[in-house]
């Protein structure tokens, strides 16, 4: 049950990173649909909330909530250094980096 709360949080993660539109236009090119967007926050929130049941199923309610929160945390180390890195080479630059910056003296 352990294993298929990781694969969930996992799952559940990828979901929710990409129905944001950066990450969606970064991995498949076009920005998602609205309607696209709310299908994969759904699935990425249920998928969450599955990894959570499993982890309590599997380890009781005292040890399964902390057990989840590891568990959520593992799964969500994966889309993050995945994303982040994929993009690392072509990143495009932060609107915030553009503006003027005061000389040094």
């Amino acid at each position: 049950m352990t294993v298929l709360a990781l694969l969930l949080s996992l799952f559940g993660f990828s979901c929710l990173s990409l129905a944001m539109e950066r990450h969606h236009r970064d991995v498949f090119g076009p920005a998602p649909a609205p309607a696209r967007r709310r299908r994969l926050r759904l699935l990425g929130w249920v998928a969450l909330s599955a990894a959570v049941a499993c982890s309590i199923s599997a380890w009781g309610l005292a040890y399964g909530v902390i057990a989840g929160c590891g568990i959520l945390a593992a799964g969500a180390a994966l889309p993050l250094l995945w994303l982040s890195y994929r993009t690392a080479p072509t990143a495009r630059p932060s609107p915030r980096s553009a503006a003027p910056r005061a000389p040094d003296s």
